[in-house]
């Protein structure tokens, strides 16, 4: 990965990276300031997709239409050469507070979710990635039930974890079916969970859009549902709870209403998420930080996801 200089190098008299260390803990992210206005604008930069442009587009068209996102400052610039090429970004540093745990910030994160599938609704962008479905292969089944099982048996001892087997060994035919269905598709985020949003007086902010691609609309709810309180100290330990899901999901059914086709889906994507995303962060992505991260990922491994999260 490029070095801090080498990014400012490519940035030049635009902008000016501050010092310190990374503002995440899983990437780096500078703090900087962007120059040319009438005034600096406090921005950040941060690596994003190799080929920028369709997820610019998409951040751009958001922003018009009054999402609170982000979006470029300004074109991305590419740092290297050849293979080892990256694209660097700056955006806007939005102020706002971490989420405080609590369902009305909740139902802010709600709200902003079904505004930004409704923005993107009908969008078409080209070039903007698909979504990576599943690998049906029994091979790659049989890996992860492995994985979960030794996983379990060194996080979390004595824990049962034959519902998730049993739902990984029946994989196929529920991939099958979460992709045969006829769904809205859009450009979704992905990855709508605390850690990527500020809260203040108005509501919720996007931090993050890398994940996104284009995605049933219904797996972006279905991966919220689960992964919200992900990698937060706000989770307290556990998944959301039922008050705590209803205060999200009624916020986003009252912005985006689901059709008919979507609703009947919900169980079987929920599951679907559930086994392709969580079993990740079950196995290899598993983080023992921030303190109760490996607490909710212990609820994650045994809740029953159609009883925790249901449509109502």
């Amino acid at each position: 990965m490029a070095d801090r200089h080498d990014v400012q190098t490519a940035f030049g008299d635009l902008l000016t990276i501050d010092g310190g260390a990374s503002l995440s803990p899983w990437s780096e992210v500078w703090s900087a300031r962007v120059h040319g206005g009438a005034e600096e604008v406090p921005a950040i930069v941060k690596q994003t997709w190799g080929s920028p442009e369709p997820l610019e587009a998409w951040q751009r068209t958001l922003v018009a239409r009054g999402i609170r996102t982000v979006a470029p400052l300004a074109p991305a610039m590419a740092v290297g050469e050849g293979d080892g090429v990256e694209h660097w970004v700056a955006y806007p540093r939005l102020n706002g507070r971490d989420w405080d745990g609590g369902s009305a910030d909740l139902g802010a994160a709600g709200r902003l979710l079904g505004e930004m599938h409704v923005a993107s609704e009908g969008l078409v962008i080209d070039g903007f990635p698909g979504f990576e479905w599943g690998n049906p292969e029994r091979a790659s089944i049989d890996e992860d039930i492995a994985a979960i099982e030794a996983s379990a048996a060194e996080h979390w001892p004595g824990l049962d974890v034959s519902r998730w087997v049993s739902q990984l060994d029946g994989f196929v035919p529920l991939l099958e079916r979460v992709r045969a269905a006829d769904v809205p598709q859009l450009p979704a985020s992905l990855d709508h969970r605390a850690d990527n949003l500020l809260f203040d007086v108005e509501g919720a902010l996007m931090l993050d859009l890398e994940n996104a691609a284009l995605a049933p609309r219904i797996l972006d709810l279905a991966v919220a549902a689960l992964l919200f309180p992900l990698e937060h100290a706000g989770s307290g330990g556990s998944a959301l709870g039922g008050a705590e899901w209803a205060a999200f999901r009624d916020a986003y059914l009252a912005a985006c209403p689901l059709t008919r086709q979507e609703r009947e889906l919900w169980p079987a994507a929920l599951t679907y998420m559930k086994l392709e995303w969580g079993t990740w962060h079950l196995t290899d992505g598993v983080e023992a930080v921030p303190e109760g991260n490996l607490g909710y990922l212990q609820d994650l491994l045994t809740l029953d996801e159609h009883a925790r999260f249901p449509l109502g």
